[in-house]
């Protein structure tokens, strides 16, 4: 009996990282916030509940065997680890249990486990396997990263159900940096709070793109090719929730394309939520139950946000598209700064003024980039008269078209406000935080009077106090400004024009006129 009890704890012991294929994930419900895991995604994907042998769960994946990779991965941020991140020799881990069909004896293996060459043939057909990866240019992208768990957990984040094709330089640059920023954020809280985070894949609707691809040289039967759907876009949803103060809770997400040098950016909750039902074609898409966000925290969220776009996603994006004659006088300015034979006095090249141009097709993209600008960075994009200025070059006359918006980037004017004036959906105007409270607020958004008359560069239009319009100064005297977007809608069910929104002027009705030049009565 003794030896049988040594024996048992002998071989338990030497026994690999496990996960359960389970018809709902109410055994691993601690990885979604509030115990509601994700909804829109492939109802046909395999609910795992990532777990060892001899332990608990440690997360949670949603896996396609159709695409053979994880859509997503859920967990939580370990606190307690020194964040090194680790390795692991030999094959990474399969799921027996995706592959019951093709051989019965894996029903009863709930864990995950190493696999033999002899074993692939099976595993293959509804999973990957590490052969699939070898000699593509794409790693073996970790979903749940193993650099936020600790000790097993960290252990049981090397399974192939828990990543996906990820090209190589960006996974180990540009989605290692962010992991990196993310991880120095959270260490920065209450430890006794917990950090939810939600990572997922976009798979690529292209048939073509899978791996591993077959090469001119490759012959039919050198290995199975075109196995292995490489996603599109790599995303993460992060959810933290103080212990006792909601006020220091926060919610961010941020989404990347999987190329070399794909660009990352930063997102609220409900943005990201909007752009993966986009890109998952899905009408019910869900990442957190009530996306994660409270009234009384935007505060927070936002200086997270600001934090991100400022310390890793600005220095990544910098790939600036110049005109020569701008290039030609930055590399003059740099090159007479940096003569090595100037000894004294030191010349310094020093940006004084900066003037950046945005060119939006029709004013709702506008409304869109610069609700992100004002979040990310507190710039705006204020609009301006198009094409303004003494250069009017032949590509510019070619491409200006009467929906094209000319925009230029300025400080948000924030008057009392402690977070940007963002638009709300629900209420459908502006809002701000002012640290104690929710209030309507003035946005920054253009310096033209809605008689083309520009304003005054220290009073652009805005409500300027208890006024219910928008009006600026300029140089002659004051005039009506076109209220911020939405655009309005004439009784007759048409849109406002952009350049006369819909409002007063002075009147005791609200109209606006159309893009033909005609009015009407509107509503906001």
């Amino acid at each position: 009996m003794n030896l049988w009890a040594v024996l048992t704890v002998t071989l338990c012991g030497i026994l690999p990282t496990g996960a359960e294929v389970v018809n709902t994930f109410i055994y691993c419900s601690e990885y979604f916030y509030k115990g509601k895991h994700p909804l829109g995604f492939d109802q046909n994907a395999k609910q795992i509940c990532q777990k060892t042998f001899y332990s608990g769960y440690y997360f949670a994946s949603l896996y396609s065997t159709v695409h053979r990779i994880p859509l997503y991965s859920a967990y939580t941020f370990s606190f307690a680890c020194n964040n090194q991140e680790g390795r692991k020799s030999g094959n990474w881990y399969i799921e027996p249990q995706l592959s019951q069909d093709e051989d019965p004896n894996y029903a009863t293996m709930p864990y995950m486990k190493s696999y033999t060459a002899r074993d692939s043939g099976n595993i293959k057909v509804k999973q990957s396997i590490d052969e699939d990866y070898k000699h593509t240019g794409y790693d073996r992208g970790h979903l749940n990263p193993n650099s936020f768990q600790c000790n097993d957990g960290r252990g049981a984040t090397f399974t192939l159900t828990n990543a996906v094709p990820m090209d190589a330089c960006f996974n180990r640059v540009h989605w290692k940096d962010w992991e990196a920023e993310v991880i120095a954020i959270l260490r920065q809280q209450d430890r006794t709070g917990t950090a939810y985070l939600v990572t997922g894949a976009v798979p690529s609707s292209n048939v073509l793109e899978k791996i591993p691809k077959q090469g001119i040289f490759d012959d039919d039967d050198d290995r199975d090719f075109n196995r292995v759907t490489v996603p599109t876009h790599i995303w993460t949803a992060v959810c933290y929730i103080h212990p006792t103060n909601e006020e220091e809770s926060f919610s961010f997400g941020y989404i990347g394309l999987n190329k070399p040098h794909g660009s990352i950016h930063v997102k609220k909750i409900t943005d990201l939520t909007n752009h993966l039902s986009t890109l998952y074609v899905s009408n019910n898409l869900k990442i957190f139950e009530d996306d994660c966000t409270f009234s009384n925290q935007k505060r927070k969220s936002e200086t997270v946000i600001k934090k991100l776009g400022r310390r890793i996603q600005l220095p990544m994006g910098n790939r600036l598209t110049m005109t020569p004659d701008v290039m030609n006088t930055l590399h003059a300015a740099m090159s007479l700064s940096d003569d090595e034979t100037v000894t004294y006095p030191a010349k310094r090249g020093r940006i004084t003024d900066l003037k950046v141009d945005f060119i939006y097709n029709n004013v709702q993209t506008w409304l869109r980039g610069m609700e992100a600008m004002k979040l990310t960075f507190g710039l705006a994009c204020v609009l301006s008269t198009p094409f303004a200025g003494r250069v009017r070059d032949e590509l510019r006359r070619k491409r200006q078209t009467s929906e094209e918006l000319v925009c230029r980037i300025a400080p948000e004017v924030l008057d009392s406000c402690a977070t940007s004036c963002l638009f709300n959906e629900i209420a459908r105007d502006y809002y701000c935080s002012t640290g104690t409270m929710t209030v309507r607020c003035s946005p920054t958004y253009s310096d033209i009077a809605v008689n083309g008359e520009r304003c005054k560069s220290d009073h652009t239009c805005g409500h300027h106090g208890s006024y219910d319009y928008y009006w600026c100064n300029t140089e002659s005297s004051w005039q009506y400004c076109s209220p911020p977007l939405p655009l309005g809608k004439t009784d007759k069910g048409k849109f406002c024009s952009s350049k006369r929104n819909c409002a007063k002027y002075g009147y005791s009705y609200y109209w606006c006129d159309l893009d033909d030049g005609s009015w009407q009565y509107c509503t906001r």
